[in-house]
């Protein structure tokens, strides 16, 4: 089913990259994120100059923690006494006991209340820091762009957002944690070293002693329960990995469903979706079944070491307690001794779900960490040079470009796609670009925009004019209109009659009364709407160069027209570049650049240029 979804949702890359398929078995071999990798990734943000409020809420946590530990020591203290006065009925001592309890109880709470707030500060401390560096190695650069094309690295904003909350929560959590368990096993072995005493029995003859007798029954027992309990609830690490992963498909094809209405209401497909979706919710039955059996041992398990871990400390002293050797408050120390050094002892077993679940989240966050490490390494190493310069005009000169693709074991390559290009576009030139799917047309662009490294050869592009690129999907953030339309720049930079104008030039006039409004314009619109929402824009901007990467594809063929010949009519000095399948826009270029596959057998494609 991942697989499925894999393709669902590549298809447009491979219209443009027919052998980009990168094999997910292969990309989910990879190895894992070892602890050293851990530690060092975590490192970075504990050695930049932001650090200074990092390193001193961790000596906070370590210091509070350390004073929870030394009030449990001494809460086992006054157990023993405040429990002897019980027994001697010694009302002194009782009131005593109870206000020094008030006490210790109010400084635990007061200690361990502001030892989990200083975390949760130092983990988000550290998140913002994590995720500006991320956020803006991935949005800089067209970094983000490249991954995409790439199509190794799945959800990236994901890994930005959930993975990096995750390694931070899980990475303070389970540190200071391991920090708490170690001091108490410390300072509580001390404590029960104390009340152990000798064990001395006789077997078949021969006389035993066994020194501190009760640390070594404490660790005895929660090595064979955390052992036990390991055993069992082990393989619900990967039956829960699973739950989400089935759930997370149901949820897609459920989505794709409300996504795809209109489409696959015309193929009457209801019925094909709906038995798709019960077969999905069978594997999540099937899945939920199989852990609830699991969870069911894992309760009986679980229930008989919590309730077993009530008696087992009396029975262990009761041996002293009868010989006199030990006093009743000292049982009483005893079982809450025992109760705490269980707890820091089961430490790896409690906390193994998190353990695995802080290696899957570095491991994914290093693999984003990687990709785009090979981008920059690309880029700075990329054979194709794109030079600024003030000549005017746009010169390809010996320029081959490649496509990237993964073979089976998801390494990446890359493949000829167009060579021997030497192309030169004069200002005020019109160009239409033609050619097969997959030949190249658009990367041409691309490379023009320095969008694309895979390649060698050199570029000049005019240096101090504007250029824009129009792609066949116009992006239009989630804003006011005014706002979709002068992007990037702000809705402010333009007056409202330009924008009606504009509009009106695009046969968009019905849109005029909604410039204020905010909406998701890439959904509520047409395609064709959006397209000519995009020539508004060009319009309003009025670049000197200006690509047109089939930005007419979902227009009849008169308003394709139209909207071409007030281009023209608008600004008829543009330098106008068109990458299209459509012959009959001929009429408004005067030379054309057509890519026609390579028949010596090298592959690729290679460039015809002629008047029109």
């Amino acid at each position: 089913m991942a697989k499925d979804i894999l393709r669902d949702n590549t298809d447009w890359v491979h219209d443009t990259y027919p052998n980009l398929q990168p094999d997910e078995d292969a990309l989910e071999k990879k190895n894992l994120a070892t602890f050293r990798d851990i530690v060092r990734f975590g490192s970075s943000y504990w050695f930049s100059k932001d650090a200074l409020w990092g390193w001193i809420l961790a000596a906070s946590i370590i210091t509070l923690a350390t004073i929870n530990v030394k009030l449990g020591v001494a809460l086992v203290d006054w157990s023993g006494n405040f429990w002897e006065a019980v027994k001697n009925k010694d009302v002194e001592s009782f009131g005593t006991g109870l206000i020094l309890f008030s006490k210790l109880a109010f400084g635990s709470i007061l200690v361990s209340v502001y030892r989990i707030f200083f975390s949760q500060m130092l983990q988000i401390r550290w998140r913002t820091w994590l995720t500006g560096e991320f956020t803006h190695r991935y949005l800089s650069g067209n970094r983000f762009y490249h991954l995409e094309k790439d199509r190794n690295q799945d959800n990236p904003d994901q890994r930005i957002a959930n993975d990096l909350d995750n390694f931070t929560n899980l990475s303070i959590n389970l540190f200071f944690g391991f920090y708490l368990s170690a001091l108490s096993v410390y300072e509580f072995s001390i404590v029960m070293f104390k009340l152990s005493g000798n064990l001395e029995f006789t077997l078949l003859g021969h006389t035993f002693n066994i020194p501190a007798y009760m640390f070594w029954a404490v660790v005895l027992y929660t090595l064979i329960g955390s052992t036990l309990i390991h055993f069992i609830g082990r393989r619900l690490v990967k039956l829960n990995f699973l739950s989400e992963r089935y759930n997370a498909d149901f949820r897609y094809h459920v989505i794709r469903a409300r996504e795809y209405s209109e489409g696959i209401a015309f193929l009457r497909g209801g019925e094909n979706q709906d038995n798709h979706a019960r077969h999905l919710f069978n594997i999540i039955r099937s899945n939920w079944r199989t852990r609830m059996w699991r969870v069911k041992y894992l309760g009986f398990a679980s229930a008989i070491y919590a309730q077993g871990g009530i008696i087992f400390p009396v029975l262990v002293a009761a041996p002293r307690y009868f010989k006199g050797a030990l006093e009743f408050g000292g049982v009483m120390q005893v079982i809450r001794t025992f109760g705490e050094l269980r707890d820091a002892l089961s430490w790896f077993i409690d906390n193994y779900s998190s353990i695995t679940e802080l290696r899957a989240s570095a491991t994914r966050i290093f693999n984003l960490d990687k990709a785009l490490m090979r981008v920059d390494n690309f880029n700075a190493h990329s054979e194709l040079t794109v030079t600024p310069n003030n000549v005017g005009g746009v010169a390809l000169t010996h320029v081959a470009l490649d496509r990237p693709q993964y073979d089976a074991n998801g390494e990446f390559k890359t493949v000829p796609q167009v060579f021997g290009l030497n192309w030169h576009i004069a200002q005020g030139d019109r160009w239409l670009v033609t050619g097969a799917s997959g030949s190249g047309k658009s990367t041409i662009l691309r490379a023009i925009a320095q969008l694309w490294p895979y390649g060698k050869g050199h570029i000049d592009v005019p240096a101090k004019v504007k250029m824009l690129f129009l792609p066949q999907r116009p992006y239009f953030p989630i804003a006011t209109l005014r706002e979709a339309l002068s992007y990037p720049a702000t809705g402010g930079a333009y007056n409202d009659a330009a924008y009606e104008t504009v509009l009106e030039m695009s046969q968009l006039q019905h849109l005029k009364d909604r410039l204020s409004e905010s909406a998701n314009w890439g959904q509520i619109l047409s395609g064709g709407e959006q397209q000519r929402l995009a020539f508004a824009r060009v319009f309003l901007q009025r670049p000197e160069y200006l690509f047109l990467d089939e930005a007419t594809s979902a227009l009849d063929l008169e308003n394709e027209r139209s909207l071409y010949a007030t281009l023209l009519n608008f600004m008829p000095k543009v330098t106008l570049i068109s990458v299209s399948h459509h012959t009959q826009l001929s009429q408004y270029h005067n030379q054309s650049l057509d890519l026609t596959a390579d028949t010596t057998g090298a592959g690729g494609f290679k460039a015809k240029i002629q008047a029109i």
